[in-house]
This record gives structure tokens, C-alpha cells and sequence, in this order.
């Protein structure tokens, strides 16, 4: 094939510009909600996301969470295919990929799946919440909902550029 013939490369949309201001290292407060009876646990943590191409974010997250070390990675990208948000996240302490698809509103991506959960020993639907506050600062929620159809809030972090 020639390079007339080739079609034209895939351009950046206004999602993946979004994305790209992801890029970075992030200072983390984060509150995770283990019994809705106490109050969260909180921690510091740091993230550093990177840009792979001009359509893809893939980070490394760290902490130390129930007092030992937590590390883990997500990626993010925008398909104009399908006009989804597509996300994934990996740790070292569940054996589990999670993925999540959804749509912006406004200032905020909303995304939801559906994926195994290691406390409930079952598969959750979950969603998530990640709302722009402005380049330099973002706050990200994430809820699950119980075999009981109970949904409650699993974490909360909020992130600003170190």
C-alpha cells in the first residue's frame, strides 16, 4: 500500500485533550469507606500519569493502604467510535481487571462496570465519578452496588498536580 492510498492518521479529539491535562504527577488525599458505621480510612497517595501517543493515559498509583504498600495502574483513553470513555485499573491486592465505559457531562466523566468483587466474592456493578475541577485539581469517586441492590461509596480522591 502506498502512502497516497494509506487513510488518514486518527486526530485527537477534544476528549483526548482532556486526557492529555491528566498528564503529570498528582498529590492524593484519598478516603476509602470499609464500614459505613466508621469513619473512612484515609491516606496519602501519588500519582504519576503519562501520555501514550495522543490518545491514551496510563498511570502508576502508590500509598500505603491498611499498612502496607499499595501500587496501582490505570489506563484511559476516549473512542470516538463509540463516543465512550474507556478506562481500566489493576493493584497489587485484588486479582481482578476492572473496566468501565461512560460519557462525559459537563465538567464530569461518568463511567460504569461491572467486574468481580474480592469482599462480596461476587461481581458488582460499580461506577464511577471524575469531576474537573480545573487543570491543576480533580476529585474522583467511585460507588458499588450490594447484592442487594444497595449502593454504596467505596472511595473518594482528590487530586492536585504536585
Amino acid at each position: 500500500m502506498s502512502d497516497q492510498s494509506a487513510p488518514p492518521m486518527p486526530q485527537p479529539t477534544a476528549e483526548h485533550a482532556l486526557l492529555k491535562e491528566h498528564a503529570g504527577t498528582w498529590k492524593v488525599a484519598c478516603k476509602f469507606y470499609m464500614d459505613p458505621s466508621q469513619p473512612p480510612m484515609e491516606t496519602l497517595a501519588t500519582e504519576k500519569i503519562d501520555m501514550i501517543g495522543e490518545f491514551w493515559t496510563v498511570s502508576r498509583y502508590e500509598t500505603n493502604f491498611m499498612g502496607a504498600p499499595f501500587v496501582g495502574s490505570a489506563t484511559m483513553g476516549y473512542e470516538p467510535h463509540s463516543g465512550k470513555f474507556v478506562s481500566t485499573w489493576i493493584d497489587c491486592m485484588a486479582p481482578v481487571l476492572c473496566t468501565f465505559t461512560g460519557k462525559q457531562k459537563g465538567d464530569t466523566i461518568h463511567l460504569e462496570g461491572s467486574f468481580f468483587s474480592c469482599m462480596t466474592n461476587s461481581v458488582l456493578k460499580h461506577r464511577a465519578t471524575e469531576k474537573h475541577i480545573n487543570k491543576n485539581e480533580r476529585l474522583f469517586e467511585m460507588f458499588c452496588t450490594l447484592p442487594d441492590g444497595t449502593e454504596v461509596k467505596m472511595m473518594s480522591s482528590h487530586y492536585r498536580r504536585a
